[in-house]
Formats: structure tokens, sequence, C-alpha cells
């Protein structure tokens, strides 16, 4: 079957109407706020929390999401749902846990968490991990996997693709820094959701409903699969938290900064359980279409081609201009928010630190600008390179940096938080030993242990990396000197840092109190499981 799509004068009108749209929000937004480092990264610390959220779950789904995850769901069904779903757990670690000491202390950026917390190698360390993952993995892989979608649904070029949308994203975002950044997600989040919905409520329709669906396909609609489903095993879905959850959502720059941006601390928190309650909703745009188009397409060569087939018998000409407009909006949101924060780090943490401490206000804007700009024509360019091999090794090979990263400083930054007695050699250790090991489970533990082998699986690596990094964390740490007292004094979370500053409490009383939110945000999740582990006793 043929996926690509026609689109006609309509459908083009729309969709330069929509990149005319979120050129002129990024520019306005931002016209008198880029002044200071506070302005430019983050906001002026003026975000409401509804911005927050938006921005959270827009810098999340990008292009891949409408391709891979629909695809992934037409293979295997709604067990590509979990993943949205299990947000309930790292966002109530980031808004009991890490966020009280990120907002009550002023930091700009997650780098400086560990020079505070250890000493100023992590922070050098880190920054270059993430720059490097950033720049090669984000920038790059989203532009080139946008170009590559547009190129198979709409039959653009794949090359002018990646360079119109790297200078369109890139424009109002090197210009306006995270003000533009955090408003133009908002308008993106809502396009996105508007063309997902479209999508799945017309392929509901067209199939007698989702109870129908369901009905027709159980087997579609397991949400826990067994621990030896070689991509989706229980036992790696509920434990990915531990390490690359924690990092991506807990530790990582281009997602902490938004929080780090709200106006108070009850808006960082409210912004992140408005994410959590979007993530809700996400499966029914990237996960539902999957099951629909294997009612409708059931013999599809590449499960890939499931969304662009949607989009092509439900979506009539004059239309389409909306989903296209959809799916650049989630590329273009993802895309900025890295931008950002790898200017962000890049500056702050290197350049302010390094090579010029006495940089002023304007001169630190006024850099962050520049490396932009680098980063976004060093991704461009290796999204290029990638569009050159036609999604050879060594694009799939560079998407694992991030299951590198992940577990040593998913452990690093949790212990550092948590446990007094971790210190700077133990972190540092974690890290330097944690990455040969994650390469060492991938390539030699898992295929040649045969007890681990039916368990195989890039979930399961990452909780036995975790696992790893956890002890030799714990371990190191007992064998070397405590950190000074001073070192850790006002890091370590304790019980009170829970509850809001006084004066917050008495703002946001009653309905307005986040516990009740956070309360039916997690009620709403788990209950949602508790329908899914019936339909699993019932039809599996």
């Amino acid at each position: 079957m043929n996926a690509q799509i026609r689109l006609n004068a309509y459908d083009l009108a729309i969709f330069i109407a929509y990149l005319a749209a979120t050129l002129a929000v990024g520019f306005y937004v931002a016209r008198r706020e880029k002044s200071t480092s506070k302005d430019y990264f983050l906001a002026g610390r003026k975000l409401p929390w509804y911005v927050v959220g938006a921005s959270l779950v827009a810098t999340v789904i990008s292009t891949e999401h409408f391709i891979g995850s629909v695809g992934a769901a037409y293979a295997v069904g709604m067990v590509l749902a979990d993943f949205h779903w299990n947000a309930w757990i790292v966002y109530t670690l980031l808004i009991w846990i890490f966020l009280p000491y990120y907002f009550r202390t002023g930091l700009y950026t997650m780098p400086e968490f560990l020079e505070r917390r250890y000493n100023p190698s992590l922070r050098y360390l880190y920054t270059v991990c993430l720059v490097i993952g950033y720049v090669a993995s984000l920038v790059a892989g989203v532009l080139f996997a946008g170009g590559e979608a547009l190129e198979s649904m709409f039959g653009l070029n794949i090359y002018w693709s990646i360079v119109i949308l790297a200078i369109a994203t890139g424009t109002y975002t090197i210009y306006g820094g995270l003000t533009s950044v955090a408003w133009t997600d908002l308008l993106q989040l809502v396009l996105l959701l508007v063309a997902g919905i479209v999508v799945a409520v017309a392929g509901l329709w067209k199939v007698g409903g989702l109870v129908q669906l369901a009905s027709e396909y159980p087997s579609k609609f397991q949400a826990f699969l067994p621990p030896t489903h070689k991509l989706f095993p229980v036992t790696g879905v509920f434990t990915g938290f531990l390490s690359v959850g924690i990092w991506y959502n807990c530790a990582s720059q281009h997602t902490v900064q938004r929080c780090l941006a709200a106006k108070d601390e009850w808006s960082a928190r409210m912004g992140v359980i408005a994410a959590g309650f979007l993530h809700i909703l996400m499966p029914l745009l990237v996960v539902v279409p999957g099951i629909v188009a294997f009612k409708l397409f059931p013999k599809l060569d590449r499960p890939d081609h499931a969304y662009p087939m949607l989009v092509k018998y439900l979506i009539p000409p004059g239309a389409r201009g909306l989903i296209m407009a959809g799916l650049v909006a989630a590329l273009m949101s993802t895309l900025s928010s890295v931008i950002n924060s790898t200017s962000t780090i890049i500056t702050l943490d290197l350049y302010k630190r390094l090579w010029n401490k006495e940089a002023s206000e304007a001169g630190q804007v006024r850099f962050g600008q520049y490396a932009g700009v680098l980063a976004l024509v060093a991704g461009t360019m290796l999204a290029l390179y990638y569009g050159s091999l036609q999604g050879s090794f060594a694009f799939l090979l560079i998407q694992n940096v991030f299951a590198y990263i992940a577990p040593p400083f998913a452990v690093v930054f949790t212990l550092g938080i948590l446990w007094s007695r971790a210190n700077a050699t133990a972190a540092v250790t974690t890290i330097l030993v944690g990455f040969p090991f994650t390469y060492f489970t991938e390539h030699y533990l898992f295929p040649h242990v045969r007890l681990l082998q039916p368990y195989d699986n890039y979930l399961h690596r990452a909780l036995i990396a975790w696992a790893f990094c956890m002890v030799m964390m714990i371990v190191v740490s007992l064998l070397t000197p405590r950190p000074d007292r001073a070192q850790i004094e006002g890091i370590i979370w304790k019980p009170r840092y829970s509850l809001l500053p006084e004066e917050e409490q008495r703002r946001y009383g009653g309905w307005k109190d986040f516990r009740f939110w956070w309360l039916l945000f997690v009620g709403s999740v788990l209950s949602i499981y508790g329908f899914f582990l019936w339909f699993r006793i019932k039809y599996g």
C-alpha cells in the first residue's frame, strides 16, 4: 500500500498559517524579555502553571511519537500507553522530592546541582555529556525523524524539510530564549492535540468505537505483558522510571528547566500535575490509532506506515494541512526546548564558569544566542548526514546515548538528594564505571548468560545497569570519607520540604491546593491500571 498523502492548496495554506502564527507568537512574547540571563534562560521566572505543564508535554512529544509509537501500537497494542501513564511515578518524585530543592535554591541548571552537592568536576562532566547527547541525539535525531516523516507522508524532500524546520524553529528560539519556547509550546501543544484527536476520533468512528475494537481485538488491549516479552515486558516497563525515567524527568536540563521558570513553587508543582493529566490523554493520540490501523489495514508491510495510512484514508484533502501542522508542531516544540537548554548549559556551566567569570548579563545572553546557533547548525549537519545514510546503524546507535547516560546519573542525583553519606568520589566512580558496565550488559551479559537470554531487553538492561550503579555508589561512599557537613547543608531532603513555603500555603489553599490535584491525578492513573488488570484477567 502506498502511504504517501497528497496535499492541495488549502492544506498548504493551513500549514503556512501555522508557521506564521508560531513565529509571530515567539517574537511577540519575547519582545521585552531577554535583557538578563534570568529573562533569557528562565523566562524571568514568570511562567504560569498551564504554560509549564504544556511545555513539559510538548517537549516530550515529537513527530516520531505519531509515526513510531502508532507503528509500535499497531504491532503490540495498548502496552505503549504505560509509558505515558507511568509518568505519575517520576512526576511524583519530581513534585515532592526534587523540585523543592531545585526551586528554593534558585538553580539555573542541573549540572549546577552536581557542583553544589559533589564537586566542580561532576558539573563539567555532566555538561559535556548533555551537550553531546542533546546535539547528536535530540537535535539531530528529531530533525532527521521529522524530515523523514514529512518525506514519507507528504513527499517533501527530506533535506529541504530538515533545513526549513531548523531555520523556522531556531529563529524564534534563539531570539527570545525560554519565553518564546514555552509560549510557542503552548500553541503547538494545542495544535498537536487537535490534530491527534481528529485522527483518533475519525478512526474510532470508522471501526465502530473503542468498545467494539476492544471486544474484537482483546489481545491488543493488554497493558501488562509477560517478563519474557521481547519489547515491553511488565518487569521492564514498570521499573524504567528508576533509570531513564528519573534521569529524563528529574535531572535532565531540557525537562526541568520549564519548572525552574515557573513564577512560584506552586506553579511549578501544578505545572507538573497538569502535564500528568495530559499524559493520561496522550495514548488516545498515539496508541489507539495504531490499533485502529491494525483493524483497517491488517497487512501493512511496515507498521510505521500505520499513521500515514490513517491520515490518507480518513482525513479529506483540505484538512490534511492540519495534520501536517500538528506533526511539525510536535517536532518544533521538542527541538526548540533542546536548543534552548543546550545554549543554557553551555553558557552558564562552561562559558561563565571557565572562560569568562565576569561576563555581564547582556554578554551571557549574547553568548547564549551564539551557542544556540552553533548547537542548531551542528545538529542540522548531523541530521543531513543521517539522511544521507538512509537511517543506517549510525543513527540507531546514536539513539543509545541516553541509555548510557541515564543509569549512573539517575543514581547520582537520587542519592545526592536523599542520602547524606553519598560523596564525590563515589559519584565520579559510579559514572566512569557505569558507562562501560551498560555496554557490557548490552553486548556480553544478556546475550551470553543463558539464564538472562529470555529477558534480553533494553528495559531489563537499564534496570541491571541502574542496580549496579546504585550498589557501586553506596559501597564506594561507605569506603571513603563522608562529605563535609557544609557540603550537604540544605540539600538532603527532609519531610518538611514537601510543604510549600508558608506564604504560598496561605495563597493556594482550598481547591487550589496542589495536593488535591496530585491525588486526583494519581488516583486516575491507578484506576486505569485497575481496569486493564481486570481486562487482562477476563480476556488474557
